[in-house]
């Protein structure tokens, strides 16, 4: 899930520039968007059955009608509040305020001592151009709908986890991708995935996801275990 991170003091056009960029990037997948309220807080409606079951401490508060959902959740972390939406299967997510988050970011207007910027005050084309420049945040979850969308029907899909010793170089992650393509090639109709998880905390493993798409179970155990063996020395924090 690419994070589109656009910074920007109020009343300088986000809000405006973002419902133009939605429908472009709705045309290349699901998107989805979290904005930073700040200080003023959000006020739920009084008296509704799903703001009482939230005050009454419900980790979770949905109500649904003939059109829509709305969910309410005890959770104020940005970067868990990204994961939950690369878990449900958005590609891109558009995130409006947190001018202090390092993600590359979209300034609009003027931002005094805003680091990690793609762009400033860009068209929509702009930013559709430099897609790739922005921050990926994968899920295993994410990841298993990525490579499901992605399988052909029947096919056998497998996705897990490995945590990795912190001071691996991510730029032997394309090394590895290569090298396991390689492997793979002579088994068929056969896909893989290595990808490095985001949103670590501080102090804790780095997370590197291995996504499979196969015919059989058989043969999607098969590819796994030849990634994970390529994985030995990272997990294990050895030296080649």
């Amino acid at each position: 899930m690419k994070v589109i991170h656009i910074a920007g003091f109020s009343n300088t056009g986000k809000t405006t520039f973002i419902t133009k960029l939605l429908p472009e990037l709705e045309k290349l997948g699901p998107v989805g968007v979290i904005k930073h309220i700040g200080h003023h807080g959000y006020s739920l409606p009084e008296g509704k059955d799903t703001t009482r079951f939230f005050a009454a401490g419900a980790a979770a508060s949905a109500g649904i009608d003939a059109r829509k959902s709305v969910l309410l959740l005890q959770e104020n972390d940005l970067e868990r509040v990204l994961e939950l939406l690369c878990d449900a299967g958005m590609q891109y997510a558009v995130v409006e305020g947190f001018k202090e988050k390092p993600y590359p970011k979209i300034v609009i207007g003027h931002v005094p001592g805003a680091e990690h910027i793609i762009l400033k005050d860009p068209s929509v084309e702009d930013v559709l151009a430099h897609l790739g420049e922005f921050s990926d945040l994968v899920t295993p979850e994410g990841l298993s709908k990525e490579i499901q969308r992605d399988c052909t029907p029947g096919m056998t899909t497998l996705v897990s986890t490995i945590a990795i010793h912190r001071n691996s170089p991510k730029e032997k992650i394309t090394d590895l991708r290569e090298e396991l393509d390689e492997r793979i090639r002579e088994l068929g109709d056969v896909s893989a995935r290595l990808e490095y998880s985001g949103n670590n905390d501080a102090g804790s493993p780095l997370k590197l996801i291995i996504g499979v798409c196969a015919p059989d179970p058989r043969l999607a155990i098969e590819v796994a275990l030849l990634a994970t063996d390529l994985l030995i020395r990272f997990i294990t924090g050895e030296e080649e």
